[in-house]
């Protein structure tokens, strides 16, 4: 028996989201004792696919008929198709957003050609609102509003906050002004504002720069 599961936990919490894993871990997934003794599994291959990061860590924890027996994917899409790709290490071993998020930022600095990567531009806003949030977060644990920590992430430079604040506020939030969806993307801001967001990580703490490019399999260059 073929199983797929299309992105069973959608929009709910995380508590709803480790019941949908414990149910198809105990009712699906997991292998079952057979008279004689010996394991087998109740399907021949499993298929299971989600865009929810927090679920994709619990899938980590589902019960495979062996560990060469299970794969992660990607399905990246381009102008004219879809791809199969396979999951990098830093999503299997970390699945944490915030590498995600950072990695996605990293494509938008680097790539050479904007129509090759146009998915990673299109979610630019807020992938990067939600990355400031997380990075400022900690960065200042302190009675700041986001305005306040953004100025101070970018040690005063107005242009660049403005131009910071835009995107996260204009072009992340679509619901308060709706006609800004059908408008296009300034691509050309774009790089040059993830370039640098990263240049200031890098000059205010080399190290975590260089631990951030490591966990997305980049090497670090001085």
């Amino acid at each position: 028996m073929v199983v797929w599961i299309d992105d069973p936990v959608s929009s709910l919490d995380s508590n709803h989201i480790f019941f949908v894993f414990s149910l198809i871990e105990n009712m699906l997934a997991g292998p079952i004792k057979l008279r004689d003794g010996s394991k087998a599994f109740r399907y021949k291959q499993l298929f299971i696919s989600t865009h929810n990061l927090d679920f994709l860590k619990y899938l980590r924890r589902i019960t495979p008929p062996s560990k060469t027996d299970i794969e992660y994917f990607l399905v990246e899409g381009t102008n004219e198709k879809s791809l199969l790709l396979k999951m990098p290490d830093y999503l299997k071993k970390y699945i944490t957003e915030f590498n995600y998020l950072f990695h996605q930022i990293y494509k938008c600095a680097t790539v050479s050609d904007p129509q090759t990567e146009h998915a990673c531009f299109y979610n630019f806003a807020n992938n990067l609102r939600k990355f400031l949030e997380a990075f400022l977060y900690y960065k200042y644990p302190i009675d700041l509003n986001v305005e306040e920590k953004i100025t101070a992430f970018f040690g005063g430079d107005k242009v660049s906050a403005e131009i910071s604040k835009r995107l996260e506020n204009e072009l992340s939030h679509l619901h308060e002004l709706f006609d800004r969806s059908m408008r296009p993307i300034e691509i050309p801001e774009i790089p040059k504002l993830a370039r640098y967001v990263l240049d200031k990580i890098k000059a205010n703490d080399g190290e975590q720069y260089a631990a951030l490019l490591k966990s997305i399999e980049v090497e670090s260059t001085n």
